[in-house]
């Protein structure tokens, strides 16, 4: 299983506790943005509103002021004593002025709608003449045209008048007759003016109820009379909230009654969450100077106007998350490669190398910090180590000496008696002397492979680098494990693929001594009956050595250390007590000495492959090569 790398890990951290400190960060801003931004479309919103309200009581005042003067005038005109009254109508049939302050407002009697109908299908004025024994009472009806020089354009006002004759005398009746001419023509500017203000007015205040909607804040803006009628609104629906919860309705009537100043609530309307706010729409009283409420703006302001605006601002702050982080994290990386990771790196690099066997490797450019200190640390153990290593060697280098001239001894004369050079003896004497030459031998190998390491650790090994015919070299091994081979049933096999091979520079005595111990190894742990396989062929500027076999194999766990000094794996223990377990090591030094690589796959109890590359151009050698 592959475990994350420091580098990797510290990053993954670091990416891990800035998103997180961003978030947290950028969720408080969010939070604070989004309160402002609430507050500032609120404030702006009842900033609109409040310079509307201004300007639709100012329309109001206009309107309102056009009636004070027609109610002036007809109050006026009432003062005439042959006047009994003046009333002027709207087009809603309500009287707009009239003599009688206190139906102002009111629908007119059910015995004037007659009138108005003849009067609309006549579009002149109307006259009734009443008889009272010793005059006459007029009732002129007259109507007030939108266009006063067009008789067939809209009525918009109906004028009622009455006045008295002193007597029935035809002088007075003309007088009457002037009279009625007077009062229709002194009214009527007024009452047209009304009309035309308000219409003008209405057009206004519905074209400012449609504007206010270019504002993201506002989802309606409705304007109400003084009878809770909607004058002018966003959807231009005048019974738009006729079926409105009883709730909303209360909240209009105390606002325009006045017991409340403003009435605000929230509310769905359509759907949409809003801040329903009521204010009323006031002009000051003529006769007391207080205001009075003549009619309502009411406002819905969208609750969640500001979120397309939050979300903007959380796209934009997660962008600048995003590069944020990506730069922190990179400049951190960067600072963390070169002062943490990167010499852990190079202090693991050469750890592996020490503990692969190579003690000459040494921390350079060492920091003044603690890493520095671990590197000071480091290369005092491997100096240690270093010495400990070579105080070994030189004992075993002297141990070797020492033992290999009593063995030589011995050797001899174990090959005397064998030869019965000093006398003849017997079968079982020869089996007893026989296994005493066999163990020699093993010994003198062993101090052969001592002798050869500390030679290889001091760099006297002796190589002599020439050219010669490498298949000559492979050739040689085969037929030296021909009898090994024969003895343990154990078919070997060679394969040259690589043709036209030129002669190369190598030390064939060396040479011969690494691959000799890989075939001989195939061989001792293969079983009888298996097969070793020696491959060569051309790898470009490289020739390959494979040697391959059916064996045991190796312990998947074994395979790092396999080429260290005195090992052994675990599994052949067991079927070859007798091993130095530094073999391969040998070999390995003499391969690197020739500028080769090996490496080796195996599966344990199915069988291992040693591959060797050796190169057959001088360029690719190692500068130093001892002669």
């Amino acid at each position: 299983m592959n475990e994350m790398k420091l580098g990797k890990k510290i990053n993954l951290v670091l990416i891990v506790v800035v998103a997180v400190v961003l978030t947290v960060a950028f969720w408080v801003v969010i939070n604070i943005e989004s309160r402002n931004l609430r507050q500032q479309v609120t404030s702006d919103a009842e900033t609109v509103t409040s310079i509307l309200h201004a300007d639709m009581e100012r329309m109001f005042k206009q309107i309102h002021k056009q009636e004070v003067y027609l109610q002036d005038a007809v109050d006026e005109i009432s003062k005439n004593q042959n006047v009994k009254y003046v009333d002027v109508n709207d087009v809603e049939n309500k009287y707009i002025a009239t003599t009688d302050h206190s139906l102002i407002g009111q629908k007119i009697n059910d015995t004037d709608f007659a009138i108005i109908a003849e009067i609309k299908k006549k579009r002149g004025y109307v006259d009734i003449k009443k008889d009272e024994g010793s005059f006459y009472e007029f009732e002129r009806h007259i109507p007030i045209f939108l266009d006063a020089k067009d008789t067939q354009s809209e009525i918009i006002n109906i004028i009622e008048v009455e006045v008295a004759t002193r007597s029935k005398s035809g002088v007075d009746i003309d007088v009457a007759e002037k009279l009625l001419k007077i009062i229709a023509a002194g009214i009527e500017q007024s009452a047209r003016a009304i009309i035309l203000t308000y219409n003008d007015d209405l057009a206004a205040l519905q074209q400012i109820t449609e504007d206010v909607t270019r504002f993201e804040f506002f989802r309606g803006f409705t304007i109400f009379n003084n009878e809770l009628k909607i004058i002018a609104s966003t959807g231009k629906e005048v019974n738009e909230f006729d079926n409105d919860p009883i709730l909303y309705k209360q909240m209009r009537e105390d606002v325009l009654a006045g017991r409340l100043d403003i009435g605000e609530m929230e509310r769905t309307y359509k759907g949409v969450p809003i801040i329903m706010r009521v204010m009323p729409i006031h002009i000051p009283d003529e006769k007391t100077g207080l205001l009075k409420n003549i009619g309502l703006i009411e406002v819905h302001i969208v609750k969640d106007s500001y979120t397309p605006r939050v979300n903007e601002l959380k796209v934009r702050m997660f962008g600048i998350g995003i590069i944020f982080t990506a730069t922190l994290v990179i400049v951190l990386a960067v600072i963390l490669e070169r002062e943490v990771v990167g010499p852990i790196r190079r202090y693991s690099i050469i750890a592996r190398k020490v503990s692969d066997g190579d003690l000459s490797q040494k921390v350079e450019d060492i920091s003044d910090d603690e890493i520095g200190q671990f590197g000071d640390v480091f290369n005092s153990m491997v100096a240690n180590l270093r010495e400990l290593d070579r105080l070994k060697s030189d004992f075993i280098s002297v141990a070797a000496h020492q033992l290999r001239t009593p063995l030589s001894g011995v050797k001899w004369v174990l090959k005397l008696l064998l030869d019965g050079d000093l006398g003849s003896v017997n079968d079982d004497q020869k089996g007893m002397l026989k296994r005493g030459f066999d163990t020699n031998e093993k010994m003198i190998q062993l101090v052969n492979d001592l002798l050869n390491v500390s030679r290889i650790e001091n760099g006297k090994f002796g190589y002599d680098f020439k050219k010669n015919d490498f298949m000559k070299l492979v050739q040689l091994l085969v037929e030296n494990t021909e009898l090994l081979s024969k003895e343990r049933n154990i078919e070997v096999r060679l394969e040259n693929r690589a043709t036209n091979l030129p002669e190369f520079l190598f030390d064939p005595e060396k040479l011969l001594i690494a691959l000799q111990n890989l075939v001989d190894n195939a061989v001792k742990y293969t079983l009888p009956g298996g097969r070793v396989t020696i491959i060569v062929e051309r790898q470009g500027d490289y020739v390959q050595v494979k040697v391959s076999d059916t064996g045991v194999g190796i312990p998947k766990e074994d395979l790092p250390k396999l080429f260290s000094k005195f090992f052994r794996a675990a599994n052949v223990i067991h079927l070859q007590t007798d091993g130095s377990g530094l073999g391969l090591f040998i070999v390995k030094n003499i391969i690197l000495r020739h500028g080769g690589q090996i490496w080796v796959d195996s599966e344990e109890g199915k069988g291992t492959t040693f591959t060797v590359v050796i190169p057959v151009i001088a360029e690719l050698l190692p500068k130093e090569v001892e002669k």
